[in-house]
C-alpha cells in the first residue's frame, strides 16, 4: 500500500487537474491521430462518391498527401467532397480527380492526377476541381454483376456456334482474306493519307450548309412554287411530246438531206475554195480601190486639206481628132469576112493580126467553148488586183 500512494496521490492530482482546468478541450474534440493534416482546403465534385467517407485518404501519384475533410451533397445532386492537402503540395489548376480503392476489398480514397507537363497555375485555397475532371474507377459490384449477366443471361454459350462456324467461313479462303485485310489496310493508309482533304470537304459541306441555311427563305419559295411548274409541265406533256416528236422526224429528214447533198456540197466547197483563195489575195488591192473609188477625182489624203465646205477643180482635157475619128466611125472587121490578114496600123494597138488563109485560121483557132464562169472570174478579179 506504501508503494501505491505516490502513483494514486499523482493521478488523482491530475484528474483533479483535469476537471478543474476550463479551458482545455473535450476528449471528442481531439480527434484521431492523423485525422488532419497543417494545409489547405480543396473542393471536389463527383457525380458518384460511391462509399467515400471522411478521413479517407487523399493520394497525390502513390503518395498520401491529405485528408477527406467532409462528404456533402450540393443542390444539384452532386457529391462535394472537402479534401484537406498539405502545405508543401502545390497542385496545378487543371488537376483532376477520381475515387480509387486500395485492393479488391479495400478502402476507397480520392487519387489526384497532375497532367504531365501542365503549364497551368497552382490551385488555390479553397479551389474547385470540376465535374469535368473527376470519375470513379470499376466497382468489384458493377464487376461481379457484369460477368453475373455474362454468364447466365449472356451469350457466352454460343461462343462455341460462333467460333465454330467462324471457322467453316474461313476454311479454304485463308488466302482471299488475307488480301482483303492487306486491300483494307491499304485503304486505310489511303484514307488517312486524305484526311486534310477530308477535312476541308467536310468544311465546304459545312459552309455549303450555312448558305443554304441562310438562303432557307428563298429555297421554301422555291419549293412552294415547284409543283406549280410540275403541274403545268404535266398540263402540257402532250404538246411537249409532240414537240419532241416532230424535231425528231426533222431531224430524221435533215439526215436525209444532208447525205443525199453531201457529195454536191463538198463539191461545191471544193470549187468555192479557189475562188475565196483568190478574194483573199485580192482584197487588199480591192479595198484600197474602192477607196480610191470613193474620192475620185480626188485623192484619198485631200479631205484633209480641205478648210470649208467646197472644193475647187482646175485641169486640161487634150482630144487627137483624127484618132478619135478613125477609131470611132471606120468599121472593124466582121466574123463573116473571110479569115486574111488584118494590118493593124489602120485599127491602132490594141489590134491584133488575124490568119492569112482559112486553114491556117482553123487550125489556129480551137473550137469555140463556152467560157467557164471561175477562171474569167478570177481573172477579172486578178486584173483588177493589179
Amino acid at each position: 500500500m506504501t508503494g501505491r500512494g505516490p502513483a494514486v496521490a499523482a493521478l488523482a492530482v491530475a484528474v483533479a487537474a483535469l476537471t478543474g482546468c476550463t479551458s482545455a478541450p473535450a476528449l471528442q474534440e481531439l480527434g484521431l491521430p492523423g485525422s488532419s493534416v497543417d494545409g489547405y482546403e480543396v473542393r471536389v465534385r463527383f457525380t458518384d462518391a460511391l462509399d467515400l467517407v471522411p478521413l479517407a485518404t487523399v493520394k497525390l501519384d502513390g503518395v498520401d498527401v491529405g485528408v477527406v475533410r467532409e462528404v456533402d451533397l450540393t443542390d444539384g445532386l452532386v457529391a462535394e467532397v472537402t479534401v484537406q492537402v498539405e502545405q508543401d503540395v502545390a497542385l496545378p489548376g487543371d488537376v483532376s480527380a477520381r475515387i480509387s480503392q486500395t485492393s479488391l476489398l479495400g478502402e476507397k480514397y480520392v487519387e489526384l492526377i497532375s497532367p504531365s507537363g501542365s503549364t497551368a497555375a497552382p490551385l488555390a485555397a479553397g479551389g474547385l476541381i470540376p465535374l469535368e475532371r473527376t470519375g470513379a474507377g470499376v466497382e468489384v459490384e458493377e464487376l461481379l454483376g457484369a460477368a453475373s449477366a455474362l454468364l447466365n443471361g449472356g451469350g457466352i454459350g454460343h461462343l462455341q456456334t460462333v467460333t465454330s462456324e467462324l471457322n467453316t467461313a474461313l476454311a479454304g479462303r485463308e488466302d482471299q482474306v488475307r488480301v482483303l485485310l492487306d486491300d483494307l489496310a491499304g485503304l486505310l493508309a489511303a484514307i488517312d493519307a486524305r484526311r486534310d482533304d477530308i477535312v476541308r470537304a467536310l468544311d465546304g459541306v459545312d459552309r455549303l450548309a450555312g448558305t443554304l441555311a441562310a438562303q432557307r427563305d428563298t429555297i421554301e419559295v422555291a419549293l412552294e412554287a415547284l409543283p406549280g411548274g410540275v403541274a403545268a409541265l404535266a398540263d402540257q406533256q402532250r404538246q411537249l411530246t409532240r414537240a419532241l416528236t416532230s424535231l425528231s422526224e426533222f431531224g430524221t429528214v435533215a439526215e436525209r438531206v444532208i447525205a443525199a447533198s453531201k457529195d454536191d456540197l463538198v463539191t461545191n466547197l471544193e470549187l468555192l475554195d479557189p475562188i475565196l483563195t483568190e478574194i483573199a489575195r485580192a482584197a487588199p488591192s480591192f479595198f484600197s480601190t474602192v477607196d480610191t473609188l470613193l474620192t475620185y477625182p480626188f485623192a484619198r489624203n485631200i479631205y484633209g486639206g480641205i478648210a470649208g465646205d467646197y472644193v475647187q477643180l482646175e485641169g486640161e482635157l487634150e482630144v487627137d481628132l483624127d484618132s478619135f475619128t478613125r477609131d470611132t466611125f471606120v468599121p472593124g472587121p466582121s466574123y463573116e469576112d473571110p479569115p486574111t490578114q488584118i494590118a493593124c496600123g489602120e485599127y491602132g494597138p490594141n489590134c491584133r493580126p488575124g490568119p492569112t488563109t482559112p486553114a491556117a485560121a482553123s487550125a489556129a483557132a480551137p473550137a469555140p467553148t463556152a467560157p467557164a464562169l471561175g477562171p474569167a472570174l478570177l481573172d477579172a478579179l486578178a486584173g483588177a488586183g493589179r
